[in-house]
């Protein structure tokens, strides 16, 4: 099976003592693709940079996502943004609806955490990994 993944799921993978690291883990081997849309990337650089994670570190982290044999990496299109923007009650919204474009455009579920994008996937018909 393979789903989109959203940035948090790649955040609790990294970290073992995050509340949802062994979930994390389990749900990404469970998964035969990984797919990744390019907001995601930029996302967990952001994440990583705010939690004072060093170049180096992040970047084996990055590299070590980017080239694994599940990765399927997907850049965002024209029509992700319109639909983000179509969607968005909020601008801090703009990403996730991004993430959430992606797995509709590409017919994927979306393998998430955050349970406000759970919601917004179910009403835009999105499934949800499990």
């Amino acid at each position: 099976m393979s789903a989109v993944v959203d940035t948090n799921v790649l955040v609790f993978d990294t970290f073992e003592d995050s509340d949802s690291h062994k979930e994390a883990v389990e749900a990404l081997d469970a998964l035969e693709t990984w797919v990744i849309p390019g907001i995601v990337f930029h996302e967990y650089v952001w994440f990583m940079k705010d939690q004072g994670v060093g170049v180096e570190e992040t970047r084996v982290k990055v590299n070590e996502y980017l080239t694994d044999v599940k990765t399927r990496y997907r850049p965002v299109d024209a029509d992700d943004v319109a639909f983000s923007l179509r969607n968005a009650r909020r601008l801090r919204e703009y990403n996730d609806l991004l993430i959430l474009s992606s797995a509709k455009r590409l017919g994927c579920p979306l393998l998430t955490f955050d349970k406000g994008l759970s919601t917004s996937a179910r009403n835009l018909g999105v499934d949800l990994a499990k």
